[in-house]
């Protein structure tokens, strides 16, 4: 059973409450358990997920988090058998807006146990085979969506984002991998793959064209239906 070696916990912002909150990451004994306290965990499961447009949503029993994407697809990018998630404030903090600096804290936390999934994930603009490459995309905005939607965005600092024009980044920096944005949409898809990966190895492959939050459900339950995606 891959889990972690020891706890790890991550502070910040949350992108969308523009609270502080707090990720914390602790070693399990089964399965994915997710919740607001460490006394109070819920077993992950697909029908926990409730997106909304521009981010996943978790829910059950009262509990409610928003932003868990980049953490889940940490834990997918590394393959993570059992893990007990807190996300204190109810809000992941975007951090750099990425997934790499959760990647890169469970790497300094210690992985324990052998990978056992084999899958990949394409897209109609990229294609992940393995590895950790995808947690350094970071979310982004167009210019021309960027005042519409600031005001969603009531954590957004320099850093946390790209906003993109037809020329390149205007805001948070150069980007760091060729079509970022792109890589980006695979690496939500990654996380709101993570409560179907929270119930055992995957195998075979996914393959969604124009991934989002609101569709990436219902295209994850058809692959599987058809047998291109596979549990263990």
């Amino acid at each position: 059973m891959r889990t972690l070696a020891r706890p790890l916990r991550l502070r910040g912002r949350g992108l969308f409450s523009g609270r502080p909150c707090t990720l914390r990451l602790l070693p399990g004994r089964r399965g994915w358990r997710w919740g607001l306290r460490a006394d109070r965990l819920h077993t992950l499961r697909p029908e926990h997920l409730a997106p909304l447009p521009h981010r996943s949503r978790l829910i059950h029993a009262g509990d409610e988090v928003v932003l868990p994407e980049h953490a889940l697809a940490a834990l997918v990018l590394w393959d993570i058998d059992a893990v007990d998630i807190v996300f204190q404030g109810g809000e992941a903090p975007v951090l750099d807006g990425s997934a790499l600096p959760a990647v890169r804290a469970l790497a300094a936390a210690g992985i324990r146990g052998a990978a056992r999934s084999r899958f990949s994930v394409s897209t109609d603009r990229c294609e992940w085979t393995g590895g950790l490459a995808p947690a350094a995309a970071r979310t982004f905005l167009h210019r021309a969506d960027a005042g519409r939607l600031r005001p969603l965005f009531a954590g957004a600092r320099p850093g946390s984002a790209l906003i993109l024009d037809g020329e390149g980044a205007l805001y948070g920096g150069r980007p760091r991998l060729p079509d970022e944005p792109g890589v980006h949409k695979l690496l939500d898809l990654l996380g709101d793959l993570g409560p179907w990966r929270a119930q055992g190895p995957l195998f075979g492959r996914l393959v969604v064209p124009a991934p989002s939050h609101l569709g990436n459900p219902a295209a994850i339950e058809a692959a599987l239906s058809s047998g291109e995606l596979r549990r263990a």
